[in-house]
């Protein structure tokens, strides 16, 4: 069967059988959180594994056709049935030209879905063994590129003082007079813009994400007074909103930021770019 978000029914369905729960997404993520969730039983042998992935596309070529698409791709089926045709289920098609105003409400639709089967479960009937059972949704990981990721974490996105999109508290700098925040590591020498005079940060020792300070964070933010504060607390947690995936069950999912992915496509590309105006000399530079 297809396991779309519009078929993710609570009724009994036909169910082409897995590979063991422990090696059936080993080739996606073999870290600690995905086997610790795997030991501790939030992931079960009959559960179902899911990524769902939010991205813009251009249907034509030569006309302004621009679209949006969030799909879910089931993780425990074998990589060579995973990404096929049959088996990527559309969420959600939003229409353009223009960039939906409030993405989250079309987003609503499908992660309310998933919540109540995290609930109640999907019934299921396995021919093979001629037995009935319930299978519960997990959600692994939610993916897009860098500006398509504020959609799932609600964070202000990479060029924000705290823009890491695993959530690590390295703070960025920026410029005199400029909002725009670049992960810089080392400290201008002589000319530093006040908010950014933070001492050298060592490559090898960067912090690491939790999401304990994303919690904390997340509080602060929702209790501002005014709106002044929000804003003031927006720059500094490097969060715009709670998330509408916060809605899921935490038994379900890795939560934020463990289940956030980064944007090595784009990564790739623009350090390409950047390395190879500089060796040739041709790089731009600013005061």
């Amino acid at each position: 069967m297809s396991y779309g978000a519009h078929n993710f029914r609570r009724s009994t369905v036909t169910w082409t059988k897995p590979a063991k729960c422990a090696t059936y997404t080993n080739n996606i993520a073999a870290g600690w959180d995905y086997l610790g969730a795997v030991l501790d039983g939030d992931i079960k042998k009959d559960d179902i594994v899911l990524m769902v992935s939010l991205d813009g596309a251009q249907l034509y070529e030569s006309k302004q056709s621009d679209c949006w698409i969030y799909i879910w791709v089931i993780l425990n089926l074998s990589p060579d049935k995973r990404y096929k045709k049959v088996h990527v289920c559309l969420g959600r098609f939003i229409l353009g030209p223009n960039k939906p105003k409030n993405i989250d409400s079309f987003l609503f639709v499908g992660l309310h879905h998933i919540a109540a089967l995290q609930r109640e479960g999907l019934r299921i009937w396995d021919a093979s063994e001629d037995r009935t059972f319930s299978s519960y949704l997990y959600l692994l990981f939610t993916t897009a590129d860098g500006p398509g990721l504020v959609c799932w974490d609600g964070m202000v996105g990479h060029s924000g003082k705290n823009g890491c999109r695993v959530y690590c508290p390295m703070p960025g700098r920026h410029k005199f007079h400029s909002t725009h925040y670049y992960p810089a590591l080392l400290r201008p020498r002589d000319n530093c813009a006040p908010g950014s005079d933070h001492p050298d940060i060592d490559v090898f020792q960067l912090p690491l994400g939790s999401s304990g300070d994303y919690a904390h964070n997340l509080a602060r933010l929702i209790s501002a007074p005014s709106q002044w504060q929000w804003d003031i607390r927006k720059t500094e947690t490097g969060i715009t909103k709670p998330p509408l995936i916060l809605g899921l069950d935490p038994s379900c999912s890795l939560g934020v930021p463990l289940c956030m992915t980064t944007d090595l496509m784009h990564l790739a590309g623009n350090l390409s770019d950047l390395l190879i105006s500089l060796w040739r000399g041709t790089m731009e530079c600013a005061q």
